[in-house]
């Protein structure tokens, strides 16, 4: 008799997501993704599926499954448990949380329970390193934990939702772009908000330790209450460490930020804003130069005072679910101007002058892309926005995204503009959820009042974007490679030249830019390139993540050239505990490892000592260089992506002799084979990968022959 196949309800969910996307091989990682999502691994019969309907050899789609590390070919339990032990995480206690996980569930790093009911996995990094150490429970992050908290992350609810809304505007009509913006102006300014309005820091990190929740509550509360206010969703300040952050906005009041609030606390703030007092009990900030009825001023607040913010000022300033917000506090309104104007070289001239140079680590001149792209023949062109951002210890585009998603839509349009392109793909890292979901929600938003798409407030300017999703995969940095990725194949370094500027996706002329670059724009745009050029010595300010033994960790913004010990010990406060710092980690596992001897040495690009993408891990003498140097080579074999031999197998050498037991002659063939790495492998990230061992050998000699290794961390 012969056996009748019944399709699981779980596949024939697969089967109706993947038809929806057209027949193109561009759609393989999304069609993998949708697959992944509905039966929460690719099982062989997805696979099949979705070679099947893109017209893509069964092989090939396996080879593209089996190339990114967040597509799962195993089924794993019904309960996902991650912890993060990368160097943020590993040396503040992400071992000992790890070791008391495979106790409390019996199982190793990496195992499935036997009834299929949990899976515990190691994973390099979790991209909030500011609330380290971290686990996450099905895709719900905790931070700041320890031990005796972890029965308690078991028991949560299910992620909440952000509070995305429909736009409520409606499409302008206007004999200009300046006209045409206005109109939408002033249908932001039918509905304004109360007078007073409390911003919840929503952002990745703050949400580990609850300020979503915080918010649910404190609007619950005002409405109980019957205060008069208005409760919004921002992102993140930078304040990680003072988080979760309510700031608050009164008539005839400074900016009010309140540190480290809790469910405790909102009854008696609810009543003192009611009683038009100040709250009490709760660690403040006022954003002026002195103090403010008792709660101290900026001139008291290191973390704030010691910055330069542009970039980073609206966060969680603006309601990041509102266009309307965003338009009442100056959103689009450079790019109008533009837009009338018509003169795209004005503006390659306008960045050009001000200096700005690529923030993803190369500091290439963003505005030479545009120029070269508008300059090249072919059509379309395409703009690339790079938010991948998978470098572990690295976490500033998040907070950009997700704390001020239209001023990156701007500088998108700017930048799109200047280059000629007419289509666009915003490329975010397959994890950062919340950026995802707040990108697209202003997308969309855009969209709906045309913002986007064809004639963009009645001019002759047509711009498409649409948004893509990676799935793992460090090599996403090197912009070719993030190429391969959207047009469906594994994610590999093509060689240079042609340049993408020449020859990109699909062979047409492409501009790849980073989120902080084009965040940048709409600022140097509208206020001029002299005014960016004032900063930094001509090079515009840098935001960095602070993360390691700080007492306080976030993200932050400067002007570039300030030393390491501004960054670490004035603004990040040095260690919580009095240790000494012992070096930071500077640049990711892309970085260098430097010693506290060179604090006072500034991070510029092109010198000894490249700010790289903008991580900053600070370690103290518990530290030990050796394991730190171990878990970043570790991580930089195994995201290789293998097409090139010095790297492919140059890493995973290095770090087998970094293992082996110390002799006369190890120190020499390590630094004889970093060296081969560094001048032969054919991406950046290959020529970068022993950056981290090369500067821990001659400046830690002895950690580096410690064998075995110590472990670090004092957990």
């Amino acid at each position: 008799m012969r056996e009748v196949l019944v399709a699981s309800p779980e596949l024939h969910t697969v089967g109706v997501l993947i038809a929806q996307f057209p027949r193109e091989r561009t759609w393989l990682l999304p069609a993998l993704q949708a697959a992944q999502e509905a039966e929460g691994w690719l099982s062989p019969e997805s696979l099949a599926a979705v070679a099947l309907h893109l017209r893509v050899p069964q092989s090939e789609v396996y080879g593209v499954a089996g190339h990114y590390p967040e597509f799962r070919l195993a089924k794993p339990g019904s309960r996902l448990v991650r912890v993060c032990t990368g160097v943020s995480c590993r040396i503040q206690g992400g071992l000992t949380l790890l070791h008391a996980l495979q106790d409390r569930l019996r199982l190793r790093a990496g195992e499935t329970s036997q009834d299929r009911s949990v899976t515990l996995e190691e994973v390099d990094c979790l991209f909030r390193c500011s609330m380290a150490p971290l686990v996450e429970v099905d895709r719900r992050c905790y931070g700041r934990l320890t031990v005796d908290q972890l029965d308690s992350i078991f028991d949560s609810p299910s992620p909440r939702k952000s509070l995305a809304s429909v736009p409520s505007l409606l499409k302008p009509i206007g004999d200009t772009p300046v006209a045409a913006l206005g109109r939408l102006v002033e249908q932001s300014l039918a509905h304004l908000p109360s007078e007073l309005r409390l911003v919840v820091g929503v952002g990745s990190c703050s949400a580990s330790v609850g300020a979503d929740r915080l918010m649910d509550q404190l609007t619950a509360e005002i409405k109980r209450q019957g205060l008069s206010a208005t409760v919004v969703e921002g992102g993140c300040n930078g304040m990680c460490y003072a988080a979760p952050v309510v700031e608050l906005y009164r008539p005839g009041w400074p900016r009010i930020s309140l540190k480290r609030v809790t469910l405790e606390h909102i009854p008696s703030l609810v009543s003192a804003l009611k009683a038009d007092r100040c709250p009490t009990g709760i660690e403040a900030v006022a954003w002026q130069e002195s103090s403010w009825r008792g709660i101290s001023g900026l001139d008291q607040e290191p973390f704030l005072g010691g910055q330069h913010r542009a970039v980073l000022e609206r966060c969680d300033m603006v309601d990041v679910n509102d266009l309307a917000d965003a338009l009442r506090q100056g959103s689009y309104a450079t790019f109008a101007r533009v837009l009338e104007q018509n003169d795209p070289l004005a503006v390659i001239n306008e960045v050009k002058a001000s200096g700005l140079a690529g923030r993803g680590g190369a500091y290439f001149g963003a505005a030479h892309k545009w120029e070269a792209c508008r300059n090249a023949t072919g059509s379309p062109k395409y703009l690339v926005i790079n938010g991948e951002e998978g470098e572990p210890g690295i976490f500033k585009d998040r907070h950009l995204m997700e704390g001020d998603p239209h001023r990156l839509m701007e500088g998108i349009l700017l930048a799109a503009f200047a280059s000629d392109a007419s289509r666009g793909i915003l490329f975010i890292n397959g994890e950062a959820e919340l950026s995802a979901r707040r990108m697209e929600h202003a997308l969309r938003s855009a969209e709906a009042v045309g913002l986007l798409g064809e004639r963009i407030l009645d001019s002759d300017f047509s711009f498409h974007l649409e948004l893509r999703r990676g799935s793992g995969g460090f090599i996403l940095g090197e912009e070719t490679a993030l190429m391969e990725a959207i047009e469906g194949k594994r994610a590999m370094p093509r060689p240079k030249p042609p340049f993408p500027v020449e020859a990109g996706l699909w062979g047409q002329p492409t501009v790849i830019n980073n989120v902080e670059t084009l965040t940048a724009v709409s600022l140097i745009v509208g206020r001029g390139a002299a005014w960016f050029a004032a900063l930094g010595g001509g090079k515009g300010t840098k935001l960095f993540g602070l993360s390691g033994h700080l007492a306080r960790p976030g993200i932050v913004e400067v002007p570039m050239g300030v030393t390491l010990r501004h960054l670490i010990e004035k603004i990040g406060g040095g260690t919580e505990d009095g240790q000494v710092l012992k070096a930071a980690l500077v640049g990711g596992p892309s970085g260098v490892v430097v010693h506290s001897s060179r604090f006072d040495e500034p991070p510029i690009p092109g010198s000894n000592l490249s700010p790289g993408s903008g991580g900053v891990v600070a370690l103290d003498e518990s530290v030990s260089i050796g394991d730190v140097t171990r878990t970043l080579l570790a991580f930089n074999a195994q995201e290789s992506c293998g097409k090139c031999t010095p790297c492919r197998e140059g890493t995973g050498r290095l770090l087998s002799l970094l293992q082996q037991p110390p002799n006369s002659g190890r120190r020499r063939e390590l630094e004889e084979l970093a060296e081969v790495i560094r001048l032969a492998s054919l991406c950046g990230l290959g020529q970068s990968a022993p950056l981290s061992l090369l500067s821990a050998l001659q400046q830690f000699p002895e950690d580096i022959a410690s064998n075995p290794p110590k472990i670090s961390g004092k957990g």
